[in-house]
């Protein structure tokens, strides 16, 4: 079945291929320059992820075991485990990677104006492959696993806060003249704006009432 977008009928389709996110940019699972050698290992670590991540969207917490990722990315139940020690280690690397994609999502192009920069990271949130039910039951389950172990409160909270600061940074860069508290009060405002939109979205939402959530973001960072 293919991919259907949101819709301005409110409706939003099923399947997102989590790799379309990732091609934003995120970095690395591991750090520095790969030589020859690491790129399969990236690839298999990808891979057990992407599994781990769609699992999560369909089943929640409830559904993730080592066997299941093996299965879900098609890969020996013994690689899994090379890679990772237990269930922790598995959602603790998801939500680490989702930490990474939604600073991607503040990636500039510097190219542009400060405030064409500020408006354009700010119009991806509504972007179609954010707006289906998969990635946005992802989001809900990856945020609800904050209170079941202190590594992944931990992880969130320091994602929140990275984001929060990056998009502080842009709004400053477009207003000069706003001191620093304002510009994180402001993206502090827009975070919950956009959290909103996500989670309301799982209801369904039209085109128009995404725009104008969008639109206010924009006036909040902006005016």
């Amino acid at each position: 079945m293919q991919d259907k977008p949101f819709n301005d009928e409110g409706g939003s389709g099923f399947h997102l291929h989590f790799s379309t996110v990732s091609q934003r940019g995120p970095k690395p699972l591991v750090t520095g320059r790969p030589y020859a050698g690491d790129v399969k290992t990236l690839d298999r670590q990808a891979q057990i992820l992407e599994a781990v991540l769609r699992l999560l969207a369909r089943h929640g917490i409830a559904g993730l075991s080592i066997r299941a990722v093996a299965r879900e990315a098609g890969v020996a139940l013994g690689l899994v485990n090379y890679y990772y020690d237990d269930k922790t280690s598995l959602i603790r690397a998801a939500l680490q990677r989702i930490g990474e994609q939604d600073l991607a999502l503040l990636d500039a192009d510097e190219l542009l104006a400060p405030t064409d920069q500020l408006r354009n990271v700010l119009r991806r949130i509504a972007e179609p492959e954010f707006l289906t039910t998969e990635y946005l039951s992802l989001r809900l389950q990856l945020w609800s696993l904050a209170p079941a172990h202190p590594d992944f409160e931990r992880i969130n909270t320091g994602a929140q806060k990275g984001y929060r600061a990056r998009l502080a940074t842009l709004i400053r860069s477009a207003r000069p003249e706003l001191t620093r508290a304002e510009c994180a009060r402001r993206a502090a405002d827009i975070d919950v704006l956009q959290n909103g939109l996500w989670l309301t979205a799982l209801l369904g939402l039209d085109r128009a009432s995404v725009r104008r959530c969008v639109a206010r973001c924009e006036e909040i960072a902006l005016t």
